[in-house]
Formats: structure tokens, sequence, C-alpha cells
């Protein structure tokens, strides 16, 4: 039996990264049929349709020109597939934990189960949650990737006996570097890392006086200095950027104008990040993850973490009785000052830069990256805090942290599909409540809080590869992020110019369409600024400019697009706001045939909206039909006791709405009914 489980594993190292692998894949792999594209993804998928994969390079010439070429290159190569981008996306998280584990096994070979366990901890770190985000974080999980990489192929040249193979690993790792460093220069903390490393796997060697070892490491590390000289000589002195947020000469500035207190930060806010990423990571955001979780969520959380730590299992078993544990109590406490020491100093030239740039490690912000590229060091402060303990524990420690980390990530994944659901529901319904849209006509999209847009891109990306999914150097229909910013602008009527990057996105507040999403249960609204119809928790700011919104930019003849497959998926079930859609469109031609035949279908087919509000439109055609009685009915179901819902609407009906004499509307009726009752 033994043989036969040898050979089909090959050896441990092959089972090691098995089990690396499928942790990979079971962890991220399980939610990717539900998520989609996020934030930043939609510039980027705009300008590839519309301008072309070569549009992407200039796209990102303002901050990060070599990323923008290596985007375009991956862009020709997985297009617009939502799927392509997140498989993309689990290869390099599961290539930078072979590579993790690759430099582990260079340094201590000798401590095979221990190391095997560091880097399934390092593929499921919960200090890192934007795997989900898989379009635009698939550039820093490339620049990490091969930064491991870059550091794993430097120290194999020290095990190398051949010449010719030293020499090709030096270059590619040498290759390898530069390409990371202009990717995302705030990784540069990682030759930190390299150094590290280096000067420890040389003491390793038998280089113990200080003289011989600096001397020894000068003579391995000296091109990496002059790859990250001639980066930063580019970066400071030949590149402009015109994004503040990686403007060097603006750091510089705010440095030399405030050194004392920036200083001071720098200091505090190192010393901050290096608790958050190797301590604080563990416990902060699982604890909020699992404390607001569906307890149908957790269920499944607790599941896919139960699967991954069974397969840690097999492996503990396997390897205890094929190859022995190799974690005696004496190799064990040569490890601790090592792993925390290496640990501390690699978090800390991680962050450092980071901190330095202005920029933080935030644990509560998903969308963030700054706790990716230090995990390598956490690991391993992790792993020397665990072999402090007594042998007993050690085990359960391990477990305990990999379920932890598992159920985190896959918790982490469930409020990710909510928001593609969500962000999906609103484009799909607006295809069916509008056929089309006027050019130049301003988009709002409020969507329900936690999952609300945060930049204009995000609403004129999908809006404009639905409607106009044609070449163009900008978009035909321009949208802006609500809030109490752009609300005054709106109210001012604001003509405002501006460009995403290098896309021109000027907006004329003028020709604003106000779509609300008010709750998770509600359908969307398009709000009509003649008469605005709230639901009950609509928000004061949607409330504020509403009057605004014009629902004239809506097209209402020709048939709706189709959002495209491989970015929106198949279209969500017909039920309610589907109806609501529908019923919302045949209103703005005054169709109250059409609507009452609507709702009879709805009814049919037992659908009822949560969101009373969306009985208005029903309760209108049957007024206007002259069916008072079931006019009343739905009042009664769906308004009479609802005064915050009945309050704007009978503000609003006490104008002259000034439809057209065609539209047969009985203001009189409608009115006593909402109003007088």
């Amino acid at each position: 039996m033994k043989q036969r489980i040898q050979k089909l594993f090959k050896n441990e190292t092959g089972l090691a990264i098995l089990l690396i692998f499928v942790t990979t894949l079971v962890t991220y792999g399980s939610s990717i049929p539900k998520l989609g594209f996020y934030h930043d993804d939609w510039y980027l998928l705009w300008s590839g349709m519309a301008r072309g994969a070569e549009s992407i390079i200039t796209l990102f010439s303002s901050d990060r020109p070599f990323m923008g070429v290596v985007y375009s290159l991956v862009y020709r190569l997985l297009g617009e597939s939502y799927l392509n981008w997140h498989l993309y996306a689990l290869l390099w998280r599961f290539i930078g934990g072979i590579a993790f584990f690759w430099i582990l096994r260079l340094i201590w070979p000798e401590h095979k189960y221990m190391t095997t366990l560091m880097a399934i901890l390092f593929v499921i770190y919960p200090g890192f949650l934007s795997q989900p985000n898989a379009n635009t974080k698939q550039n820093h999980l490339f620049g990490f990737g091969t930064a491991l990489l870059s550091i794993a192929f430097m120290l194999q040249t020290l095990k190398s006996n051949s010449r010719q193979w030293k020499l090709t690993f030096g270059i590619l790792s040498f290759i390898l570097a530069v390409n990371y460093l202009f990717i995302y220069e705030y990784m540069i903390g990682l030759e930190g890392m390299r150094l590290v490393l280096l000067g420890y796997a040389l003491f390793q060697q038998g280089f113990r006086q200080i003289r011989s070892l600096l001397k020894e490491i000068l003579k391995k590390w000296w091109p990496y200095p002059l790859a990250m000289a001639g980066f930063l000589y580019w970066r400071l002195f030949i590149f402009d950027s015109s994004r503040k947020a990686t403007d060097a000469g603006r750091l510089v500035s705010d440095y030399v104008g405030n050194l004392r207190s920036m200083s001071l930060r720098l200091i505090i806010e190192t010393v901050k990040d290096t608790l958050d990423t190797s301590i604080f990571a563990w416990f902060v955001q699982p604890y909020q993850l699992f404390a607001n979780a569906l307890y149908s969520n957790l269920a499944s959380a607790l599941l896919i973490a139960s699967i991954v730590i069974g397969f840690v299992l097999i492996y503990s078993f396997l390897f205890k009785k094929w190859w022995e544990i190799d974690e005696t109590e004496e190799k064990a406490s040569l490890l601790v000052k090592d792993f925390l020491l290496l640990g501390t100093l690699i978090v800390i030239c991680a962050v450092l830069p980071v901190v330095v740039s202005g920029r933080e490690v935030d644990l509560g912000d998903s969308y963030k990256s700054y706790g990716l590229h230090p995990i390598g060091g956490v690991v391993m402060i992790v792993a020397g805090i665990v072999l402090m303990l007594r042998p007993n524990f050690r085990k359960l420690i391990l477990i305990g942290l990999i379920g932890i980390s598992v159920s985190t990530q896959a918790l982490n994944a469930n409020y990710w599909q909510r928001l593609w659901e969500y962000q999906r529901q609103t484009w799909w319904q607006l295809t069916w409540r509008a056929p089309d849209l006027q050019d130049d006509t301003v988009v709002m999209a409020y969507l329900p809080e936690g999952y609300r847009i945060q930049q204009d891109y995000e609403t004129w990306g999908p809006v404009n590869l639905i409607y106009r999914p044609v070449l163009a150097e900008a978009p035909a229909l321009q949208a802006r992020v609500l809030n109490s910013d752009t609300a005054y602008d709106v109210l001012k009527r604001t003509v405002d110019k501006r460009f995403d990057r290098d896309v021109k996105v000027d907006a004329d507040y003028n020709n604003l369409l106000l779509i609300s999403f008010p709750t998770t249960a509600s359908c969307i609204h398009v709000i009509d600024g003649t008469l605005p119809i709230y639901s009950e928790s609509e928000s004061l700011l949607t409330q504020q400019v509403g009057a605004y919104s014009h629902i004239d930019r809506i097209i209402t003849s020709g048939a709706s697009p189709i959002p495209p497959y491989q970015i929106f998926g198949s279209e969500p079930k017909r039920g309610w706001c589907y109806y609501f859609q529908k019923a919302s469109l045949a209103r703005q031609t005054g169709n109250w045939e059409e609507i009452v035949k609507l709702y009879e279908e709805a009814s049919s087919l037992g659908f009822d909206p949560v969101d009373r509000s969306e009985f208005f439109p029903f309760i209108e055609a049957f007024i206007n039909l002259g069916r008072y009685k079931e006019a009343r009915a739905l009042y009664i179901r769906g308004i009479k006791d609802r005064v915050k819902m009945r309050m704007p609407l009978c503000n609003a009906l006490g104008k002259d709405l000034n439809y057209p004499p065609e539209f047969r509307y009985d203001y009189k009726m409608l009115t006593e009914l909402i109003c007088g009752s």
C-alpha cells in the first residue's frame, strides 16, 4: 500500500503541491460561478470593447504604464468573460503559493511538514480579501507572484552546482524583479524580503562572520539594487505621474514641508500596519464576517473550511505514516527565533513603502490590496508563535487558523456575490424598463446601503456596454455617483467636465436619470421627477434630487438590448420586478390597459412586491381606467397605512403634472384616494 501511494504521488513534495492546489481551488474556486465584475474592472472592460485592447496601454500611462502593457496582453487573451478573469486570478494565487512553498523548502528543506502548512496558511491568509475582484486584482497577484518567483530563483542559484543553471536562474530572477517593480511601485519592500532571506541562506551555508557574510551578500545581491535604483530614478526623475496617489513629487514636498508630523506618522503607521497584518488580520475581519453572516452562509463557509481541514488532516496522516513528522522539539525550538525575526523584518519591509507613500493597510476595506505582499513575513511570524506552544496545541492551533481563514474567505466571497447580484439586477432591470437612452444622459444609480457604487465608471461602464456596444473614444452615456457633493451639482444643474484616466466623461446634470434601489428586497426604481414615487426606505439623498430626474431621457420605442452574456450572465428570473419594470415603461406612455394586463398576469403567477410602493403604477392604471374598486383594494393593501410613502405622493399630486390629454389621467380620483382617506 505504501509503495502504491508513493508511486501515485511520487514523493512528499508532489503531495504537498497537490494539497496547496486543492486548498486554493476549494477555498476560492467554489465561489467563482456567482462572482462577476467590480469597481475598476468597468473602465477597463469598456475601454477594451469600445477602443480596442491597445487602448488599455494608454489607460494606465498616467500612473503605471508597464502595467498597462501587461494588462493589454492579458485582456487580449481573456477577453470580457468574467469566468476567464476569475480562473486567471485563481491561477496566480496558486502560483504565488507554490513560489512561497519553493522559497521555504529552499531555506528549510529539512522541515517539510511545517513548510507545507505554512504554504497553506499563505494561500488562505484572511488579511487579503480582494480575490473576488479578479479582473483588477490579478495585477496584484501577478506582480506579487512574479516577485516571489524572482526570490525563489535567486535562492535556487545558491543550491545549484552548474554554472549554466546558476546563470539561467539568475537571469530569470532579475527579469522577474524588474517586472514586478514596474507593475506596482509600493511592492518594492519585497526587495527587503529578498535581502533578509539571502542573508539568512548564506548564514546557513557557513558565512557566520559579519564581514564575510556582508561580502557574500553583496556578491549575490548587487544586480537587484541596481534594478531598484534604475526604477526609482525613472519613477522620481523621468516619469511624470498625473495621478495624485502615485505622484512622487507631491509626496516629497509633503515630507519636506511637514517633516516632523510625517516622520511621526511614518513610525506609528508602520508599527500599526505591522500589527494589523501579522496579528489582527486573523481576528478582526473574521469576527466581523462571522458576526454578520446569515446562518446559511455560515454553514456553507464552515463546510468549505471542513473540506480543506479534511485534506490537511489526510496529508498529516500520510506524512506521519510514510515520511514521519520532522518537527522534533529540538528542531522546533531552533526555528522559533528565526521565524519571528525574519517574519518581522519582512513585514516591516513590506508595509514601510506603503506607509511612506501616504497609504495604509486597512483591514476594514476588502477592496484594498496592501495586505497582500506582507503575507510571507506574516506566515513566518505565525509559525514562530505556534512553535512556541506545547506540541499538543500546535496542530490544534494550526487547524484552527486554517478553519478561520478558509471560513473568512468563503464569507467574504458571499459579500462579493451579493454585490455582483445587486449590480447585475440593476442593469438587467434597467433593460426591462428602458429600451434605449438618449445620448448624454447622466445616470445616477443609488444601490442599497453596503453595496453602493463608489466611482462614476461603475455606472457608465456597464450602461455603455449594454446600450452603446460600439467603437467610441468616449462614452455616449455618462454617469455620476450620487453623494452630498453631486447632489448639490444636481440642484445647481452643473455642467461638469472631467476625465476618468484618459476617458473624457463630461456630464450635464440637466440630463439626469436617477435610479434608486432602496433595499435589497426592492426592485430598481427609475425616478420620475414629475411624480416621484418613493419607497418607505428611500434615502433622503435620493428624495432631495428625485424631482430633477427626467424619465424622458428613456426612449420608449424599440426592443430592449440584451446585456452581453459573457459579462452579465444569463437573464435573471422574470419575477415581480420584471412586471413592475414593464408596467413602469407602459406608465411612461400612458398605456394603462397594458399595466392592468401585466398586473393580472403577475398576480396569476403568485408574484407580489415586498416594497409596497411598487403597487402605485397599478393603482394609477385602475383609477385611470375607471376601475375604482380594484384601485381601492390595491391602495388598502399597499399604501393606506404608509404615511412616509403617501406624503411625497400627495405633495406631487398637488401640482399640475402636465401629462398629455391622451393619458386620460384622473388627478381628482387619484388624489382623493391617496390623500383624502
